[in-house]
Formats: structure tokens, sequence, C-alpha cells
């Protein structure tokens, strides 16, 4: 029982930064379930990318070990994305943690605007349900890296939109 309770609340928790991008436009990004999802998008409520992350044992010595351990926690990665936008993303508390990165990203500027946040967060929601299709296609490994202490690997599996974009393209250029 005390498990489960840690685990809702670091699942409510979200986590916020903001950063620039290469065009200028001002990102946040919010974590979520205990930080192995990271959503990115722009203050005027456009999703950008988010990544998934998670690990597996090395179980063995042989050479294959390694890459077996990648492709499990690529699945993992992979499924807690199907599963976060499929019920994380549908939650108030997506909402929630949405219009408090916005609001904690604005602190600085003292622009903060709680009805504008919610009306943001409510964007970042649409833009997610709508591209999901093209999100759950288009993930990729960003990252593998063996912990040598603990003998794991550790996956990041991102997908967004300029990755979509580029699926896509790929894609109809090969059915060409």
């Amino acid at each position: 029982m005390k498990y489960l309770l840690i685990l809702l609340i670091a699942l409510s928790v979200g986590c916020s930064t903001t950063k620039k991008d290469e065009d200028g436009a001002n990102k946040v990004s919010s974590t979520f379930l205990g930080g192995s999802i990271k959503v990115s998008y722009t203050k005027d409520g456009q999703f950008d990318f988010l990544t998934s992350t998670a690990n597996a044992p090395v179980t063995s010595q042989l050479p294959s070990a390694r890459d077996e351990a990648v492709t499990v926690a690529t699945i993992k990665a992979r499924r807690q994305i199907s599963e976060f936008i499929s019920t994380e993303v549908q939650s108030e508390r997506f909402i929630n943690s949405v219009s408090n990165s916005l609001q904690n990203s604005e602190v600085d500027s003292k622009n903060t605007n709680s009805s504008n946040n919610s009306k943001i967060a409510y964007e970042v929601r649409e833009n997610i349900k709508q591209k999901s299709t093209a999100i759950l296609q288009g993930t990729f490994v960003e990252n593998e890296q063996l912990d040598t202490n603990t003998g794991l690997i550790v996956v990041s599996v991102r997908a967004g939109r300029k990755e979509s974009d580029l699926a896509k393209s790929i894609k109809q250029s090969v059915s060409k």
C-alpha cells in the first residue's frame, strides 16, 4: 500500500523547464510518471516532442545480451508512450501538470494567467490526441546507455512533430 501511494504521488507530480529552440520559440517541458515521460511544447500550445525512458537488465555476458536488453527497454519505453497517450493525457492531472509547468516557466516574466495556462494545456492535450497515431509510428531510439554499476541498459525513445513529419514523407516516397 505504501508503494502504491508513492507511485500515485509520483504520477501526479510534474516538473517543468523552459528554453528557446532554434526558431526562437519558448519551449516548456513537463515530466510525468516519475520522470519516465517528458513532454515538450511551445507556450502557445503546440506539441513539440515527447521522450520516454525505460531500462532492462543485461542478463548475461553473451554478445547478444546487450541487444536483447536494448530491445526489451525499447519495447517498455514505447509501451509507456502508448499508455501515457491513452490514459494520462486524458486525465485532469495532465491539464494541471501542464498548467503548473506553464505557470512555473512564467514566474520570472510575471505574466501568469491561470485561465490562459489552462487553455494552452487543453491545446497541448488536443495536439497530442490528434497526432497520437503519428507519434506512435514515429518513435525512435534517441539514446541507449549501459549503466555498469547496475547492469541495466537505459533507453530513451523519442517521438515528435518533426519526426512524425519525416516518417510521413519517407512513407510517401517509398509508396511511390
